[in-house]
């Protein structure tokens, strides 16, 4: 079936109403951090969005062409590949950008709580919440069977979003004593942490006169 819709006769049906929700469905997921849909919901919110893409176009070309024909009295005609690359990825990608901010902002709970509708987060997982856009900063890794990895979530650390296996890696950790003075090893080392029984992880900020190079929290 996808092999007859790339067809070069049905390609311009494809690119509008699938193509364009796709870019609209990727470009907003660069700014939400989640698990990923399942295939048959992609397909379902690119066709959708494919639509929308659609409405917001020709409400534009409308526009356009009443404002031309206002501002100079005559007609312009639009190269139509133009207009095509126009309708299926530039406005799709801009589209997706908006969408993005919207999400990533919030802008938009507080008029659904006016309206007394539910607020879903785009972010499913309180774990990629935590560490989405998440500064730099100290972390306690606690475990259930009591174990407990003091460490420094940097710029060259990272956290796992893939719901089937959850990670993190810290880029260097540290002992602590019976006087909480956090010490770093020598030589300087990383860790990587499955989070299988995970308890707890703690996010402490770096102080502001240490945030050149990783000191103890205070």
């Amino acid at each position: 079936m996808l092999t007859d819709l790339v067809r070069p006769e049905s390609f311009e049906f494809f690119a509008r109403y699938f193509l364009a929700g796709f870019i609209i469905f990727s470009v907003r997921g660069r700014f939400v951090l989640g698990e990923r849909p399942r295939s048959g919901e992609v397909v379902f919110e690119a066709i959708v969005l494919s639509l929308i893409n659609q409405l917001i176009f020709l409400l534009l070309m409308s526009a356009l062409e009443v404002g031309f024909d206002r501002l100079s009295g005559t007609r312009v005609t639009l190269a139509p590949r133009s207009v095509f690359f126009a309708e299926v990825l530039v406005l799709p990608a801009i589209l997706g950008a908006v969408f993005g901010w919207n999400l990533r902002g919030g802008w938009n709970a507080a008029i659904l709580r006016r309206l007394s509708m539910p607020v879903v987060h785009p972010t499913r997982r309180a774990y990629d919440f935590a560490f989405a856009e998440r500064d730099p900063c100290f972390v306690i890794v606690s475990f259930q069977d009591g174990t407990v990895v003091h460490g420094y979530f940097g710029e060259h650390s990272l956290a796992a979003s893939d719901p089937q296996r959850s990670d993190i890696f810290l880029e260097r950790i540290y002992s602590v004593g019976d006087d909480t003075i956090w010490t770093g090893s020598e030589p300087a080392r990383s860790v990587l942490l499955s989070l299988t029984n995970l308890r707890s992880i703690e996010f402490l900020p770096i102080p502001e006169e240490s945030r050149d190079e990783p000191k103890n929290p205070d």
